[in-house]
């Protein structure tokens, strides 16, 4: 188990410029020992939209140039459910990622006697200060080996032109493939590793390998009961194969014609059951999302598939979809990566052993492979309150025109009324603006008053619910307490979205010792309620107890180290427990060796005292250091240390961490990074730094290019360079602090990026 610091403090340490990064009590460690086996996370708890006594609606509307048409009111919309008027109890301009969207979706909940009524400020929505969450849902089981690079392509372009500084981003695979890396994320790297992870061996197939080839549309056009394509495929079958050429001329095509609907049938279930995974796996992941803050923007990638009405469920699973898309906050956006090409799915290939159609009977039929696998996609996106992106090369452009259009929108709750909140009919929503049907109104269109059962939790309760304890068997109450305190800890390491009821953050910093190993410093600060916990029997003040859970994972999620401690807060001093803290805000550091790779840590926080929890959780990614390639430390970020009397704190070489990057307006923010394996020339370094400071993704602070000092150093294989700007002249607001390095010598650079706040 590697060592810990205690901390009473928020601030973490104060580092002189000359010494190692971290103190000498906390050295190399040692691997933790093998990790317990991984626990599950339990299923998110649903963040309700929709209830018996309030709906949450969110409406987009534009105009024919796609522009937002702001300035409406609650009385310029009228709102239907199956066909019947609802009256609208709660009305708000939204702006999606701004300061004021949870508020406004909090207050919408809370069904009060309305919202403002009108659109705020006209013109642009205030600065992305929290970002938006914009979810990649890639439909693997759908994409062919041409579309994996142009998904590829697309995603790499976003990423590095069209991600802004605050937005949150996740690429999930319908079939899992990407694994741990399917986290939401301001981490680029994660992103990036994501990407270069997907792969095409997912693709179903929808093939029976006979002669004459079928494909899905021409499947469901015989189960329709198409005649010309059925007797096209009578007539190829008895060709084809010997089997149905004995007989009557009248036998052998009652033969054939079964032996088509056969594999018509075959088919239509096949395909069938890759949409039924696909869209499963989306409605899931909507549903996870609803505990993702504020509105969510899905793009839906995928080839499209054929839908067959008579026999699957599909349309029945995309109403399940656009629920969950209700209930969850979500407009999908629909996207083929196929673009133009699309369309040459209708054309012969010489890689497809299609049928000989000399007769024109399957031409004649219109049967057309790009409509209809594009048909569920213009569906889920219409269902859901988005559009479909399809028939263009220019993805970007499709992207782009998505963050506009769900960038600002318009809030409508509202009470159903009669019929319309009982039962488990799926209710279809209409919304529009009065007198004006030149606009397009995107709005989720339909949900279910009470949600539809999961296939499992219907296959749990037909089979009785869950087992019975076994009889006789009691927990001891003091032992039901401490493992639902743990299930509680756990349940908070796993959340999707950091829990906040005990304010938790975590810090990573890594450095590389002279040793050359390169150590991982995780911080983890929590802020503890003050108030004493209830005295114990006989009136003795009672100790407060803090648990601590953490986990470190590669790229792969596999536990690379553990950490986990109990602290004791006590009322009293005394020679049983810790020392009391001035404070409840406090810190816990632990360091571990590292090799160069992405990880992420998890850590969780439970006073014991409410068993209130708190969560968070950090990437970093580690370079090799060990190739002689220019690089760079993690950048270290803080405060300049308090004058002590003996000397100007301007002068000092040293900053005090501050491990939630979170500064006041009259702060002068000091901020440290090492530059590794610089080159000589004639036995001397020549680095160069500039440092700039972003905010929404505009410059704010650019600083000239500043060599650094190597004076005094008695080698150069590791050089510090400390600095500081005040931050008087900057409004409140995330920012991004960027440091850029030179290396003059062997021309190369490199760079580090940290986000910090001012309050």
């Amino acid at each position: 188990m590697p060592p810990y610091s205690h901390f009473s403090r928020r601030r973490l340490l104060a580092l002189p410029l000359c010494a190692l990064l971290f103190s000498a009590g906390l050295a190399r460690q040692q691997p933790a020992q093998q990790p317990p086996p991984p626990v599950r996370p339990e299923e998110p708890d649903e963040v309700v939209r929709v209830t018996t006594e309030i709906v949450q609606t969110d409406v987009t509307v534009v105009d024919g140039d796609g522009k937002f048409v702001d300035g409406l009111k609650a009385g310029d919309f009228e709102l239907k459910v199956d066909g019947k008027p609802q009256a609208i109890q709660f009305f708000e301009r939204v702006a999606a990622g701004g300061l004021d969207e949870d508020a406004q979706l909090a207050a919408a909940r809370g069904g009060g006697g309305g919202g403002r009524g009108g659109p705020g400020p006209a013109g642009a929505a205030v600065p992305l200060d929290r970002g938006r969450a914009i979810i990649f849902f890639l439909d693997d089981f759908h994409l062919s080996p041409a579309s994996i690079p142009r998904t590829r392509k697309m995603l790499t372009r976003f990423i590095d032109a069209q991600m802004r500084q605050n937005d949150r981003v996740m690429i999930v695979a319908a079939s899992n493939q990407l694994g741990f890396l399917q986290q939401l994320t301001d981490d680029k790297a994660v992103l990036r590793a994501a990407v270069a992870r997907l792969s095409a061996s997912r693709q179903q197939s929808v093939s029976d390998h006979e002669r004459p080839t079928m494909n899905v549309v021409q499947a469901i056009a015989v189960e329709e009961g198409n005649s010309s394509v059925l007797e096209f495929y009578i007539d190829q079958t008895i060709k084809d194969n010997p089997a149905f050429s004995a007989g009557s001329p009248e036998s052998q095509r009652i033969q054939a014609a079964n032996h088509v609907r056969r594999r018509a049938v075959s088919l239509i279930q096949t395909a069938a059951s890759a949409a039924g995974r696909t869209l499963e796996s989306l409605r899931g992941l909507i549903k996870t999302s609803a505990q993702f803050p504020g509105r969510k923007l899905f793009y839906f990638v995928s080839d499209g598939f054929e839908v067959e009405t008579r026999r699957s469920n599909t349309l029945d699973l995309i109403r399940r979809v656009t629920d969950a898309a209700l209930r969850s906050g979500v407009v999908v956006y629909t996207l083929d990566p196929r673009g133009l090409g699309a369309q040459l799915a209708d054309l012969p290939s010489a890689a497809i052993d299609s049928p000989a159609d000399t007769s024109g009977r399957l031409a004649g039929a219109g049967l057309s492979t790009a409509t209809a696998t594009q048909a569920p996609l213009r569906t889920i996106a219409d269902e859901t309150g988005g559009r479909a992106i399809l028939n263009t090369d220019n993805f970007e452009a499709g992207i782009t025109r998505a963050l506009k259009e769900t960038a600002v929108y318009y809030l409508l709750a509202w009470r159903p009324e009669g019929e319309g909140n009982r039962g488990g009919k799926f209710r279809k929503l209409e919304v529009g603006v009065k007198g004006r049907a030149n606009l397009t109104v995107l709005v989720q269109r339909g949900f279910y008053a009470s949600p539809p059962e999961d296939a499992g939790r219907r296959s749990e309760k037909r089979a009785g619910g869950a087992a019975p304890a076994t009889a006789g068997a009691t927990a001891a109450p003091g032992a039901t307490a401490q493992a639902a305190g743990r299930k509680e800890l756990i349940a908070a390491l796993f959340s999707p979205v950091p829990r906040s009821a005990v304010p938790t953050t975590v810090t990573l910093n890594f450095v590389k010792t002279l040793e050359t190993d390169v150590l991982l410093s995780v911080s983890m600060s929590v802020e503890i309620d003050a108030t004493p916990a209830a005295p114990a029997a006989g009136g003795k003040p009672q100790a407060d107890r803090v648990e601590f859970l953490g986990q470190i994972y590669d790229a792969q999620g596999k536990v690379v180290y553990n950490f986990q401690r109990v602290i004791t807060i006590s009322p009293q001093a005394d020679e049983t427990v810790t020392p009391v803290l001035p404070t409840h805000n406090f810190s816990l550091t632990f360091q571990a060796p590292v090799k160069p790779g992405l990880y992420q840590v998890r850590a969780a926080a439970r006073d014991q005292k409410n068993g209130r929890t708190g969560s968070d959780s950090q990437w970093i990614e580690i370079p090799d250091l060990s190739n002689g390639s220019f690089s760079l430390s993690s950048l270290l970020l803080g405060n300049r240390p308090a004058p002590d009397g003996k000397g100007d704190a301007a002068q000092t070489p040293q900053l005090i961490i501050e491990p939630d990057r979170r500064f006041a307006r009259d702060s002068r923010v000091r901020f440290l990074v090492y530059a590794y394996n610089a080159a000589l020339n004639a036995g001397q370094p020549d680095v160069a730094v500039q440092v700039q400071v972003f905010r929404d993704d505009q410059p704010v602070v650019t600083a000239p290019l500043s060599r650094v000092t190597t004076e005094g150093l008695a080698e150069f294989s590791r050089i510090p360079y400390i600095a500081e700007f005040p931050l008087t002249n900057l409004p409140a607001g995330r920012y991004t602090l960027q440091l850029t390095a030179i290396d003059r010598v062997a021309k190369a650079s490199a760079a580090q990026r940290i986000k910090f706040a001012i309050d």
